[in-house]
Parts: C-alpha cells; structure tokens; sequence
C-alpha cells in the first residue's frame, strides 16, 4: 500500500504531470545503503531535489534494492509531493526507473490526498482511499472498492462506463458510484462524469437499506438490519443481481392488524419488524389496497385510484370501522360479461377495473341470483357498440 501527498497542484493520471518541474541536467548530492538524493537542474539552475529511500546495494555500475519512498523537495525548501510507503523490489537500476510512474507505484490499496490547490487524482487498480482537499478535483478511483472524499470545492468523480451502465445511490450522507469494475463510497462530491454525460450528485436517488434487507430475505437473515452491510452488498453484486429494492411497510401492517395497534403508519418501524420478527413467523406482506378501495365505494370518492392513501386509511380508520377489505370481483366479472371477456379470470383485474372505471359507470358487483338476466346488469348505453374503458376516477 503506497502513500501520496502533494502541496502543488498535480495530474497523477497516465499521461499528467506536476507543474514546473521541467530539468535538463542532475547531480547526486548523496548515497548510501539508505538513501540517494539527486538535485535537477534547468539551465543550471535547481529546480528540485529527489530523495530515494529504502534498501540499497549500490556498485559504480548498478543498484538494486527496495524502494520505500520517492520525495521532491524544492532546494533546500519544503516537500513538493512524496510517494511513501513503496516497498518496490528492483532489480537493476534500469528496472527501477522503468517503475517511475504514479500507475505502478499507485497499483494496489493506496493512501492518495491531493493539494490544496486543483488536482487529477488516480487511484488506478486496488481499493484506494482518497482525499481531494482544497480545490476544484477530479478524482477517479479507478477499479476496486474506494472511499473518496472530495474536500472542499467542486469537485467531480469520474466512472470510465456510461451512466447507463452504472449504479448511483444515496445513503446515510454518502453517494455510491460503482459499475462492472467496482464502486466508490464518496463524500464531498458534487458531480459524476461518465462517458456520455456528466451528473449532479444531488439528483441521485436515496437508497432504502432496511426496505432492500426486507425485500431479500436471505439478506435479512445474514445481515439484520445493518444498512451499512446491506448498502456494501447492493453495490457489490446486488445490483448486478438486480435484485428488489422496495418494500411496501404499509402493506404489510395493513396485512397485520395486531402491527397496526403498534406501529400506526410507521413504515420503517414495520419494515425493522419484518427483519427481524415477521419473516421468521411467516407473516403476510401483502395487502389488497385495490380490491380495498372497490369493497368501499365511498372511499373511491376521496381517495380515487390512491392506493396508498387508501392502505393508510385502513391502518388509521378502517379497520377499527370494521369495513370490509375484500371486493367481490368473481360477481363483478359475472354481471359484465363484457369486462370478464376483455380481462378473463383475473380478481384483481377486475378490481382495478371497477375502481378505474366500473363505478363511475354505474356497473354492479352484486351476486347474480336466478332472477337476475345478465343483460340487466349491463350498463345502459345509448350506442349500438361501447368499448371497455380503464379511466380515471
């Protein structure tokens, strides 16, 4: 795991630089088994001084060893910027100035901080940890898993992938970015660039961590209700997965009037409950709100096609009213041969149709008896044809 820190403003992507630090001439200052200092000159002028450290066998025509770290200072002035913590085996000393380049010595589970000033930060291949600092960055963490924070100013990650290719979430104050080749936990990030598009990092949708753990129950069971492992999965492999990310805690209180007595309409309140109780004793998640809305014809009038609101009203009212949350959709569908024949057998369909459309248009759903004719229970119509609507309330 290698360290960089910088005080200049610098580009540590494949073909980037630091500033001003142009040379066409050096001197060795001093070496030893532990340390090579070098001075650059331009024009005869110094303009840095290199420092090697590490593990040296040093002959008149060769040197090999391990590297430890590589720090530019100004002469005889500050540290410029400093890789730390190498640990690079070399060989010869041609091989050791081969390996000169921040997309080696930046290859594994790197420390990287930038300037204060505005800088290209890379973290190449490993799970790198990054600080932006001051400035305007653009950081890319290249593949792995990494936490990146982009410190003050505006700052902009960068994915190699096109936005439709990547996976973008919101989570306990910290935006997740990941594709194919990892993912980066970011703070202090105001934008997203990906090869077609660049994002703000304010448009990215929230991620529901107990709501993705109730909706996976093998996750509930390894994780229970820990966000954080179940955000890390999401991005690890969830997502590629494709796995549920919703679960509706209203329903699922709706479907257990003993959690309604204790939770109201807390939504998060019965989706822990569900994590860690309801799943292991087999509770139901499901609530009918439709076929709820079609069994209580007066709600239609407040609440329309609102199934929400509709479930929230039978947490709250409803089933202290004691009204019924089963419509009866099998005499719906035999009193309008028209509707059974365009939706089949379908219960919930025909719910559906009754609060969309059926109840506005005076249909029926009262069982048929042996004295009924069919073509009674049609609804009256002052055209030779008429087509099955789906409207609104």
């Amino acid at each position: 795991m290698a360290t960089f820190s910088t005080n200049i403003a610098i580009d540590l992507s494949e073909n980037g630089n630091a500033p001003n630090m142009e040379f066409n001439g050096s001197s060795l200052l001093s070496q030893s088994q532990n340390l090579i200092s070098v001075r650059f000159t331009l024009g005869g002028k110094p303009v840095m001084d290199v420092s090697l450290g590490g593990s040296f066998s040093i002959t008149s025509s060769n040197a090999s060893g391990v590297l430890s770290y590589f720090i530019v200072s100004a002469p005889g002035g500050g540290v410029t910027f400093a890789f730390q913590d190498l640990n690079l085996y070399f060989p010869t000393l041609n091989s050791l100035i081969g390996t000169v380049s921040p997309t080696i010595w930046l290859g594994k589970a790197d420390r990287i901080s930038g300037s204060s000033y505005s800088d290209v930060l890379y973290g190449y291949s490993g799970n790198d940890t990054i600080y932006g600092g001051d400035g305007n960055d653009t950081i890319d963490g290249g593949s792995g898993v990494n936490d990146i924070d982009g410190g003050s100013g505006t700052d902009t990650l960068v994915r190699s992938t096109r936005m439709s290719s990547s996976t973008a979430v919101a989570y306990n104050g910290y935006v997740y970015v990941g594709d194919g080749v990892g993912y980066d936990k970011t703070a202090g990030i105001e934008y997203v660039r990906y090869y077609d598009q660049t994002v703000s990092t304010a448009t990215v949708a929230g991620f529901d961590a107990l709501a993705y753990l109730a909706a996976n129950r093998d996750l509930a069971a390894a994780f229970g209700t820990n966000g954080d492992a179940a955000v890390t999965h999401y991005m690890s492999s969830g997502a590629r997965e494709r796995r549920p990310t919703s679960f509706d805690g209203l329903s699922y209180i709706a479907a257990n009037p003993d959690l309604a007595a204790v939770f109201g309409t807390n939504a998060a309140a019965a989706t822990t409950h569900y994590i860690t109780s309801g799943r292991i004793e087999g509770r139901s998640t499901s609530f009918n709100a439709m076929s709820y809305l079609a069994a209580n014809p007066d709600l239609l009038g407040v609440f329309g096609t609102n199934t929400a609101a509709a479930t929230q009203h039978f947490i709250a009212s409803g089933r202290l009213e004691g009204r019924s949350t089963t419509f009866n959709a099998t005499a719906y569908l035999a009193r309008n041969p028209d509707v059974q024949k365009a939706l089949g057998t379908s219960l919930l369909a025909a719910a559906t149709h009754y609060v969309t459309s059926g109840y506005r248009e005076g249909r029926s759903a009262a069982p048929l008896t042996a004295a009924t004719r069919v073509a009674d229970a049609l609804p009256a119509t002052n055209e030779a044809g008429g087509v099955l609507a789906f409207g609104a309330v």
